[in-house]
């Protein structure tokens, strides 16, 4: 499996959005297939959030995993204060 950084992907990106080119046409210039391009296209989708922001799909879906995990590690914490007879 070949890995491109984040700067090439995201250049693709832009090249196909503010360039109007083709995932075919980007896939021949530089050696990629389209269903590649096709899936950093919607990772690079960007969602509206409640606040009015916005955010990509990747980077909202990286804060919900950590937000799931600092929701475990609060549950554990608690746990052990109620252990420790601190609550």
């Amino acid at each position: 499996m070949k890995y491109y950084s984040d700067e090439f992907k995201n250049n693709i990106v832009k090249l196909y959005h503010n360039e109007n080119r083709s995932k075919k046409s980007l896939a021949n210039e530089y050696g990629l297939h389209p269903t590649t391009i096709s899936h950093w296209l919607k990772r690079a989708k960007l969602i509206e959030l409640p606040d009015g922001g916005v955010t990509s799909v990747e980077a909202f879906k990286q804060l919900q995993k950590e937000n799931q995990q600092l929701k475990e590690e609060n549950e554990i914490l608690k746990a052990a204060a109620v252990l420790m007879g601190r609550h």
